[in-house]
């Protein structure tokens, strides 16, 4: 399919404001949106659905609402990488350029991120941030060489238990002078805390899986192997980048795996370095820990892409280290066991109040280790928190079955779960009380064909309609449904089965 987009979608005009940092706004559990969408102009790549608008701030919101879910594991994180001088930064807004986004990163012309299918764009040079790294330069350019930023990026995807628009990225990365200074020297600072690192996980319960060659993770950049004092920074910055991430693995995982591991906390939590290939680290790779008998992929890193610390300026000159990114929901979702990403947005007390914990100690409720990653490994073991589910209301099937006007379509698929959201969302639903105004769970595709005469395609599209908080009548989801189908006619140019 194309990914050209056909859908009408209009941004209203809002009013820009200045708002006071999320963590001050108690009062309000999900302050309304005030991002500014009227000064950019709309052309041919404009996508952003008014559904969309209400979830935009200047700063993020839930990882600062207080003991919500993503607060407790974005805590966590920040306190277990203080230790190593690491300072938390608020992200700007969420509107940036695409040079910010893609270029600067990177990013190849014809890279599928940089789709209308994929990403949310205001104008064909502003978009709806799709990654936490598109604040990389400009950070490391403010002089920050340590540094965690939490922020809310947005994409365009399918429609699913784990998936939806906005979700949460936390970034880190650690940066040294190689020309200043003797960080890299033998015996400086790097090699100090990579030799306390490994001291302490040689130590710890964890067994670490590393065999990936530097070839498969894209090897040393030319920049640093043609520079002896360069590559001994290389090698340092990616030891420091494991132990680091090693550690923090075991902070996030250890505490659960020994309370789950039948045998106790004598199994050690099994971490898997792989490789991976992304445009702004090299070499770079993915790390996955065995939970609950699967491999699950928590974050992706490597060291620093030269070109972005040289795109800083001055405050990146002569400067080399590393990066990580992780998803917050991915890892929160599995670490208290939530079932529907959705119950993120929700504002019932049966969901919120499992996660409220004592202000003292609350980091405590969540962990088992409280140390840094430069520092040793407490055994000091509380309370883990585990989302009791308060309900399931059941769902609600609704099919639709339709030819595409040719054998080739002019949408793209996430252009329909665009459509299915814009419908069920609170503007179109004023009735529903669901979580995040939504009331699809999932859409899946159940049927596809081509005639072999004619050449045109058929599909046949399965709505899972169902509310986190309430039961849905069948009357009130067929409304809603042919609100959908006429949609799909009149958007998509289809022609109902």
């Amino acid at each position: 399919m194309a990914r050209t987009s056909r859908l009408p979608l209009h941004i209203p005009t809002l009013a820009l404001a200045d708002t006071v940092p999320a963590w001050n706004r108690h009062q309000a559990l999900f302050p309304p949106a005030e991002v500014s969408l009227q000064s950019y102009p709309r052309d041919s790549h404009s996508n952003v659905p008014p559904s969309l608008i209400p979830r935009l701030s200047p700063t993020p919101v839930l990882p600062y609402t207080p003991h919500h879910p993503l607060e407790l594991l974005r805590t966590h994180i920040e306190s277990h990488l203080s230790p190593a001088g690491i300072e938390p930064v608020l992200p700007p807004s969420p509107v940036v350029t695409t040079k910010l986004n893609f270029d600067d990163l990177g990013f190849p012309a014809d890279h599928p991120g940089r789709a209308k299918s994929d990403t949310y764009y205001l104008n064909k040079e502003t978009c709806l941030r799709t990654h936490t790294s598109a604040h990389e330069v400009a950070t490391f350019a403010s002089g920050k060489d340590k540094w965690l930023m939490t922020a809310d990026v947005y994409r365009r995807d399918e429609i699913d238990a784990s998936h939806y628009p906005v979700f949460h990225q936390m970034e880190g990365a650690s940066v040294w002078s190689v020309d200043k200074g003797d960080a890299f020297a033998p015996g400086g600072e790097v090699e100090k805390e990579c030799e306390a690192m490994e001291r302490d996980l040689a130590q710890a319960s964890i067994e670490i899986e590393d065999k990936v060659s530097l070839d498969e993770a894209g090897g040393w950049q030319p920049s640093h192997q043609g520079d002896p004092a360069k590559l001994r920074a290389a090698e340092l910055s990616l030891r420091h980048l494991k132990g680091t991430l090693n550690g923090l693995a075991l902070s996030l995982f250890g505490p659960r795996h020994a309370a789950s591991s039948s045998t106790g906390s004598d199994e050690p939590l099994r971490v898997r370095w792989i490789p991976a290939t992304f445009p702004f680290t090299s070499p770079s790779y993915e790390v996955e820990v065995w939970y609950r008998g699967a491999w699950l992929e928590i974050l992706g890193c490597g060291v620093v892409m030269q070109r972005t610390l040289d795109g800083a300026g001055e405050a990146g000159k002569g400067k080399l280290g590393w990066a990580f990114g992780l998803g917050l929901e991915r890892i929160a979702m599995v670490l208290y066991s939530i079932p529907d990403i959705r119950l993120f947005w929700s504002r019932d007390e049966r969901f919120l109040r499992q996660f409220r914990v004592a202000e003292e100690g609350q980091v405590g409720k969540l962990r088992g280790d409280v140390k840094g990653s430069a520092g040793g490994l407490s055994k000091k073991r509380e309370k883990l928190i585990t989302f009791e589910p308060f309900s399931r209301y059941p769902p609600c099937y609704k099919d639709v079955s339709f030819w595409t006007t040719s054998s080739k379509t002019s949408w793209h698929e996430n252009d329909l779960m665009e459509l299915i959201r814009e419908e069920t969302s609170p503007s179109s639903v004023e009735a529903t009380t669901a979580s995040d105004g939504s009331l699809v769970e999932s859409v899946s595709l159940i049927d596809s064909f081509v005639h072999p005469k004619t050449g045109r395609e058929s599909r046949c599209y399965r709505l899972n309609y169902r509310s986190m908080e309430r039961s849905l009548s069948n009357a009130e989801v067929n409304e809603v449904h042919e609100r959908v189908v006429e949609r799909m006619k009149r958007d998509l140019g289809i022609e109902v089965r």
